[in-house]
C-alpha cells in the first residue's frame, strides 16, 4: 500500500509508504494520501495529523517513470481526481510534517501544504526543477514565497540547490530542525499537545483564517476575525477553556463535528 495510517492518542499518523523508491510520488500515492486525510478529517477521534515517510526519505519527489507530456491517459487520470494538490490546506485539522532524508520537488510541495514542519538537521530539502528543465509546479512558488520570503524563494527555485534541515529552519521553510532520530517523536509530541489541549473547533477556524488571510486584504480579514470571534464567544469551547483555567484542571473539548471537516474551499 502506498500509504499507511494509524491513530495514536488523538493523532492520526500517515506514512508515505514506498521506501524502496524513497517514497517517490505517484497518482496512487496521491489518491491514498488524500483519501486518508479525508477520513481523518471526518473522524472526531482524530484531532491532529502527522505525516512522515517510511524508510530513508520523506518523499524524494515525483516518480520520474511517470513524468511525460500530457496525453489522453494522463489527462483522464487528472480528471478522475478532482482534489487539487493544495487539498491538505482545506482539511479542518492541523497537519504536521515530520521530514527526514530527501524532501524534494512535489515532496517539498506537500510538506509545505502541511501546517507545521519539523525536519532532521541533515534532511535534504529542495526544489530541483530547473535542473531537470521543469518549472515550479502545483503552487510551490505561491507557498514558498509566503513561508520564507521572495529572496529565499528565488534562491531555492532559481538555483535548484538542496538545503539541509538546519538551513531550511534558518529561512523559515521549516519550523524547527532537530536530530534525525528525534524528528518523529518531536512531531508526535507537538501533535499530541494540540490534540490534548487545543479546541478542535478553534484550530479549524484559525487554520481557515490563516489561509484565507494569505489571499485577502487586511480589512476583510479584520472583519472576518470579528465575526468569527462573536461566533465562538457564544459557543461551548470558550466556556470550557475558561472553566478549566478557573478549576485548575485539564481541558475537555469535544471532537470536531464531521460537518466541519473541511476548513474551506480556496480560490484556484
Amino acid at each position: 500500500m502506498p500509504v499507511l495510517s494509524e491513530i495514536d492518542y488523538g493523532v492520526g499518523l500517515i506514512t508515505l509508504n514506498r521506501p524502496d523508491k524513497l517514497n517517490a510520488w505517484t497518482p496512487a500515492m496521491r489518491l491514498a494520501y488524500f483519501d486518508t486525510l479525508d477520513r481523518f478529517a471526518e473522524d472526531p477521534e482524530v484531532r491532529a495529523i502527522v505525516v512522515r515517510g517510511a524508510g530513508r526519505a520523506f518523499c524524494a519527489g515525483a516518480d520520474l517513470s511517470g513524468i511525460r507530456a500530457p496525453d489522453a491517459q494522463s489527462l483522464a487520470l487528472r480528471a478522475a481526481e478532482p482534489r487539487e494538490y493544495w487539498f491538505p490546506l482545506s482539511i479542518g485539522k492541523p497537519i504536521v510534517a515530520a521530514i527526514h532524508g530527501p524532501c524534494l520537488g512535489i515532496g517539498l510541495q506537500q510538506a509545505m501544504f502541511c501546517d507545521v514542519r519539523f525536519a532532521a538537521r541533515d534532511a535534504k530539502i529542495g526544489a530541483p526543477y530547473v535542473r531537470r528543465g521543469i518549472v515550479g509546479e502545483m503552487g510551490i512558488t505561491w507557498m514558498l514565497s509566503r513561508l520564507c520570503g521572495v529572496g529565499a524563494a528565488n534562491d531555492i527555485m532559481l538555483s535548484g540547490r538542496t538545503l539541509s534541515g538546519e538551513e531550511a529552519a534558518s529561512v523559515g521553510l521549516v519550523n524547527e530542525a532537530v536530530e534525525p532520530e528525534e524528528v518523529l517523536d518531536r512531531a508526535m509530541a507537538y501533535a499530541r499537545d494540540l490534540a490534548a489541549n487545543c479546541s478542535p473547533l478553534a484550530m479549524r477556524t484559525v487554520k481557515m483564517q490563516l489561509y484565507q488571510d494569505l489571499m485577502d486584504d487586511f480589512t476583510p480579514s479584520f472583519e472576518r476575525s470579528e465575526r468569527l470571534l462573536d461566533e465562538v464567544l457564544r459557543g461551548e469551547d470558550v466556556k470550557e477553556g475558561i472553566a478549566a483555567v478557573r478549576e485548575k484542571r485539564p481541558v475537555s473539548f469535544p471532537g470536531l463535528d464531521p460537518s466541519l471537516a473541511r476548513s474551506g474551499a480556496w480560490p484556484k
